[in-house]
């Protein structure tokens, strides 16, 4: 049996959908005990390796979805599918409206657009399409889903928003339009009436690779940035937005090139403020910073400024300073300050990351997280502000 004719039978069958739902469930429970697929699989089940990716992509999703353990997803749709809390925040946005999907997957986002708009997905793989109509079971979603070339689409187009997050190449370094499937150009042009267009793209992709028109929005969950969604000029709230996750905090506005330079760690500073990653994709620096911080250190993937006044709201992490030192050589610092584990909050080697960790935690026997900074010269000791 194929996939396809797997998919198809769980699909028309209860009874066969809740044993193999079952079975990929105690599989995957094997897998976390250390078992290999070999001794799991010793009835030699035909279908195994099916089972056994499906398996695998539950225990990776199992953060991203409330409902993974009941979730049938491919490898790549285990990577890229959104995330439950950023598909609730999005379809919150668009609630209300009539969304048509192109290249809607395994069909999560979907889902999650069911939950407050009418939507159609349209997906040209069939085992992907067999997916989202299962994974629309533990969510008792009423999503419509197609299995056609979104191009040979026939249906009516007035009024609607088109949503896509194209395929993507995975180990591109350059993000451009050409590289995406279906390209969102191609997506956008020529449907007639449409009220709007909403496009996921790679979150690293720069501004003058983006052809069309309209909103960046960039989706951080918990600190790391996760999504940037470029939204028609008619659903737009704005130049550039930062979204903060699960905090539900959006910035939106014009994006305004930062002009602070760097200076020297001042001595009388008591805390740093390190803006939120997508803050700082969005171009909104000017938004959230006080005038009298003072920018001490600046790379691409932070700005870390310092000041003497906390903030209940602040977009982004806050650290009270504890000490500052010359080098890394900051063991009986450490220590003092009820260690366990450190944390480097500047560029820095992986392998160099990695080699002083394994050196000085297991010298460390306290409780706290400790976060170390660097301006200029200086490293500087600070504990996160809940």
């Amino acid at each position: 049996m194929n996939i396809e004719k797997l998919l198809e039978r769980l699909y028309t069958s209860e009874s066969y959908y809740k044993s193999v739902d079952e079975e990929i469930n105690e599989i995957a429970a094997k897998i976390h005990l250390g078992y290999g697929p070999e001794k799991i699989n010793r009835n030699r089940n035909p279908e195994f390796k099916y089972l056994f990716e499906f398996a695998k992509s539950r225990i990776r999703v199992s953060r991203k979805f409330s409902q993974a353990a009941h979730l049938f997803l491919d490898y790549y749709s285990s990577l890229y599918s959104t995330p439950e809390i950023v598909g609730k925040y999005r379809a919150n946005r668009l609630k209300g409206r009539y969304i048509i999907d192109a290249g809607s997957g395994a069909g999560m986002q979907d889902i999650m657009f069911s939950l407050s708009s009418d939507v159609s997905g349209i997906e040209i793989n069939r085992s992907r399409y067999l997916m989202s109509m299962l994974n629309r079971k533990p969510y008792g979603s009423d999503a419509n889903f197609l299995c056609e070339d979104f191009f040979d689409y026939n249906g009516d187009f007035n009024g609607k928003i088109i949503f896509s997050d194209p395929l993507r190449p995975q180990n591109s370094r350059e993000k451009v339009f050409s590289q995406l499937s279906p390209d969102p150009v191609d997506i956008v042009k020529g449907r007639q009436g449409i009220s709007g267009y909403a496009i996921d793209l790679p979150p690293h992709m720069k501004w003058e690779n983006i052809p069309l028109d309209g909103e960046k929005e960039y989706i951080s969950v918990n600190g790391n940035l996760n999504r940037l969604t470029l939204y028609s000029p008619s659903l737009s709230i704005g130049k550039a937005t930062a979204v903060l996750l699960p905090e539900n905090r959006v910035i939106s506005g014009k994006p305004e090139e930062f002009q602070h330079s760097i200076e020297s760690v001042l001595k009388n500073m008591e805390y740093l403020f390190v803006p939120d990653i997508s803050v700082l994709s969005a171009g909104l620096l000017n938004k959230v910073i006080d005038p009298d911080w003072k920018l001490i250190y600046s790379d691409s993937r932070r700005s870390v400024f310092s000041g003497n006044s906390i903030y209940e709201q602040f977009a982004g992490k806050q650290y009270a300073i504890l000490d500052y030192s010359a080098s890394l050589d900051i063991l009986p610092k450490l220590k003092k300050f009820d260690a366990g584990k450190i944390y480097f909050r500047f560029s820095m080697q992986p392998e160099e990351t990695y080699r002083y960790k394994n050196k000085i935690e297991p010298e460390l026997t306290g409780k706290k997280n400790i976060y170390i900074f660097k301006s200029d010269k200086k490293y500087i000791i600070t504990e996160e502000l809940e």
